[in-house]
């Protein structure tokens, strides 16, 4: 039991150090606001498509096949995103409040926390069902924030617009690109593939500094609450929920640590730049991704230990 607490330990720690770098970091004004909003645009356009297009063209092209694990990460990422807006719907009644609590207690910050946690659980092997989470359940996170944001000021999204941005996303296409070379079997040069591999090296470290260096706390006002309630559905109640169904539906091992990792994973911190663009209460948002940070380091730590101890990994 201990030799599991110290591996769920081993795979957590690495990566909330990184982002309390980031936040020191910032704090000492050694990074800035500028170095923050140039490095995301790095990792976004850049460094993370390059690391999921190396994980997708390394990868056996069956992993890719499971219908089974698609539709669970669907069904789910569905089933929790209307529940929790509608349950919210019935207490919150300021549309702004409402828009950021359903966003942020549903949208996890998969990319750039995810990826690196299940680098570190199962190594490389869990980069196949990663880019289908980005494939399939990442785009819907954009969709449901927008949808739920668009209420606060009574605005109409129409689907060309959506199906638009997700076929535009940087990653989605590299992660195309890696699947067609995959089912091809085409090999990049060796020049080419160390390129790439050189650029996905930094996208996770870069990643964790920005994010660490992009948090702020709103204080302890009236609507604290609110984001402590939502915290609590993020990273609690969500992958107590997820889990239990994927291991009754009988997910073990690498496609179970994505399930875990994806459900237990902080807010956004897209989630605080959207609620300012589209009218959703920006300090209810910047204290969810705060407060869930912080809280998953614990939570995910312990949902990792659990799993691990069950042998189901």
């Amino acid at each position: 039991m201990l030799a599991n607490f110290l591996f769920s330990v081993n795979v957590v720690i690495p990566v909330f150090a990184v982002m309390l770098l980031g936040f020191i970091l910032k704090k000492r004004d050694v990074i800035n606001t500028h170095f923050l909003a140039s490095g995301n645009k790095l990792v976004f356009y850049v460094g993370l498509p390059a690391l999921l297009f190396r994980g997708v063209y390394t990868s056996d092209i069956g992993d890719f096949m499971n219908v089974g694990f698609v539709a669970f990460l669907i069904i789910a990422s569905v089933t929790t995103f209307f529940t929790i807006w509608a349950v919210a719907a019935v207490f919150l009644k300021e549309k702004p409040i409402l828009a950021s609590f359903a966003q942020g207690a549903f949208r996890g910050n998969f990319a750039v926390m995810g990826i690196p946690l299940i680098i570190n659980l199962v190594g490389n092997v869990g980069m196949a069902p990663s880019a289908i989470v980005v494939i399939f359940v990442v785009p819907f996170f954009n969709v449901c924030s927008i949808l739920v944001l668009a209420r606060c000021k009574g605005e109409k999204v129409g689907p060309l617009a959506m199906a638009l941005a997700i076929i535009k996303n940087p990653s989605n296409i590299m992660i195309a690109l890696g699947i067609l070379l995959t089912v091809l079997s085409i090999s990049l040069p060796t020049a080419v593939f160390s390129t790439v591999n050189t650029v996905a090296n930094f996208a996770t470290p870069l990643a964790l500094l920005c994010m660490g260096g992009s948090m702020v706390f709103r204080g302890f006002d009236a609507k604290f609450k609110y984001a402590l309630v939502a915290s609590i559905v993020k990273v609690v109640i969500s992958p107590v929920v997820y889990t239990t169904a994927a291991v009754l539906l009988g997910f073990r091992g690498y496609e179970l640590a994505v399930i875990v990792i994806l459900a237990g994973v902080p807010s956004a911190i897209i989630c605080y730049a959207m609620a300012v663009q589209m009218g959703g209460d920006s300090d209810v948002a910047a204290n969810i991704i705060l407060i869930s940070t912080v809280m998953s380091a614990f939570t995910l730590t312990a949902f990792i230990y659990v799993v691990s101890v069950m042998g189901w990994l």
